[in-house]
């Protein structure tokens, strides 16, 4: 039994890192759709994790996750290629040079879906 502990373990751990080193450093949030508006393109996502990759001291990173909403909003441009339910990576993109980020402000692309 403790084979089987180790080796989950172990394929857990290969998984998480396979997935880091596919994306670009930066910041993402991971989750479910929960709403598709087809006319408008806004899409309802239910947060489950928000990561970062890359560098932990790039002023582009340096943000603390504490407080982050548990949804959010995003506007996609095709939205029939989208269902309710289904799970999403979505890259957060920060096109402004303040520091603070204004979640009003950032924007969003879709890098995976599932």
């Amino acid at each position: 039994m403790k084979k089987w502990i180790m080796f989950f373990l172990i394929a857990v751990l290969v998984v998480i890192w396979i997935d880091k080193i596919h994306m670009e450093d930066g910041t993402y949030i991971k989750g479910d759709i929960t709403e598709i508006n087809k006319e408008t393109g806004d899409m309802e996502i239910d947060i489950v994790v928000w990561s970062t990759t890359g560098d932990p001291d790039s002023p582009a990173n340096n943000f603390g996750f504490n407080g982050t909403p548990t949804s959010q909003t995003v506007r996609v441009s095709h939205p029939e290629n989208y269902d309710e339910g289904q799970k999403i990576d979505l890259r957060v993109n920060k096109d402004y040079e303040e520091a603070v980020w204004d979640l009003d402000r950032l924007k969003f692309e879709v890098v995976n879906v599932s």
